[in-house]
């Protein structure tokens, strides 16, 4: 087998996002200890209104959860979407995901048990039951089965998902999408602990303390909390997507070397030059914008 080469960081990061990692370096490490670990309930509706007065939405309660779909009339793909926040944030995520929205995907954001209310043990049920019933459905009106996507928190456990989906026999999505995932929550390696002073943003020990809320019991070697450590064989089509600005590069850039020697995984790694960590979600960045028209390629027509 060819030996593995991660790939070079591509593209300049605009001037918006030169600007977003000065302005989260000056964010105090222990205010973001606080809130992954400490996390706000905000009362917020679970679709904005810009959206569901503009297509069809609709929301159903899964296992402790709900599923928030919001689907234009011209739909041609469907996207089910993890989100990121340390799995103890709401999710903030339509910006973006209106993007893919108006690009003619439906697309069903997932709110899944936070931490620490909720433990992996609750929530990787819960998104496995509503991707069954997304599969189902699809499945039913004739159409392929869902994309897969997620990010930073979001990501890991949309791999938790697929290695589950894998191991059941289950359907598998027609491709998946990875962005800043984070799929190592043990997160000791020498590569992350040097990424540690680069990330403007995350650190190790916020991370570690909102991991071990949402691992309760468990360790945070467990695959379910740390999907990239285990089996990577047979996930099909995936592209994963970080900045070099991200404590989760190295741990990436791991996946990527490990997937290449697995069989039955054909993943992507995409590396940014100079972007924070979950800059796709930034609606002030032009690399957002760009991104969904990316996606969009890289996805295909079903």
């Amino acid at each position: 087998m060819p030996e593995h080469r991660s790939p070079a960081p591509t593209g300049s990061p605009s001037w918006q996002a030169r600007l977003a990692v000065r302005a989260f370096g000056l964010v105090p490490g222990a205010v973001v200890h606080r809130v992954f670990t400490h996390p706000p309930r905000l009362r917020t509706p679970l679709v904005p209104r810009s959206l569901a007065e503009r297509h069809d939405v609709v929301v159903t309660e899964v296992g402790g959860g709900r599923v928030a779909t919001v689907t234009p009339a011209d739909a041609y793909d469907h996207v089910f979407f993890l989100h990121g926040g340390a799995y103890t944030l709401q999710a903030q995520h339509w910006p973006f995901l209106g993007r893919l929205v108006r690009r003619g995907h439906a697309v069903s954001l997932v709110d899944y048990p936070l931490a620490p209310e909720h433990t992996v043990d609750e929530t990787v049920p819960m998104v496995r039951a509503a991707w069954a019933a997304a599969a189902a459905a699809s499945a039913a009106a004739g159409r392929p089965a869902p994309v897969l996507a997620g990010d930073s928190a979001g990501g890991g456990l949309a791999l938790t998902l697929l290695q589950q989906l894998r191991d059941e026999g289950a359907t598998l999505p027609r491709a998946s999408v990875l962005l800043s995932p984070w799929v190592d929550a043990v997160m000791t390696d020498a590569g992350t602990v040097a990424a540690d002073r680069l990330d403007p943003l995350l650190s190790r020990r916020a991370l570690h303390g909102a991991a071990r809320l949402y691992a309760g019991p468990h360790g945070l070697d467990d695959p379910r909390v740390s999907p990239g450590l285990g089996d990577l064989a047979r996930l099909g089509r995936v592209l994963t997507l970080v900045g070099t600005r991200e404590l989760f590069w190295p741990q990436c850039e791991r996946l990527a070397e490990r997937a290449a020697r697995a069989e039955g995984t054909d993943l992507e790694l995409r590396v940014r030059e100079g972007l924070p960590h979950d800059w796709a979600l930034f609606p002030g960045l032009p690399e957002q914008r760009d991104l969904a028209d990316e996606l969009v390629a890289w996805l295909g027509r079903p």
